[in-house]
């Protein structure tokens, strides 16, 4: 229990010599998570605005089946 205390010292004391490194690395995270947040969204949005446009034209509505699965 002790090494696991003086490990545990030892990376704070690593952490707050470096904190540009850390903060830095820790902004990189969360842009990337932002980043792929949006993206999905932002595809799921144009997937139900081809669908939208698709049947808003009438000669492609009727013929257009939706085959929903759960």
């Amino acid at each position: 229990m002790g090494s696991a205390g003086g490990l545990a010292r030892f990376v704070l004391a690593r952490a707050r010599a470096h904190r540009p490194l850390l903060a830095a690395a820790l902004l990189t995270v969360l842009l990337t998570t932002a980043v792929l947040a949006t993206l999905t969204a932002y595809s799921g949005a144009i997937g139900d605005a081809a669908l939208r446009h698709a049947l808003r034209d009438p000669r492609n509505a009727a013929g257009t089946a939706l085959v929903v699965r759960a």
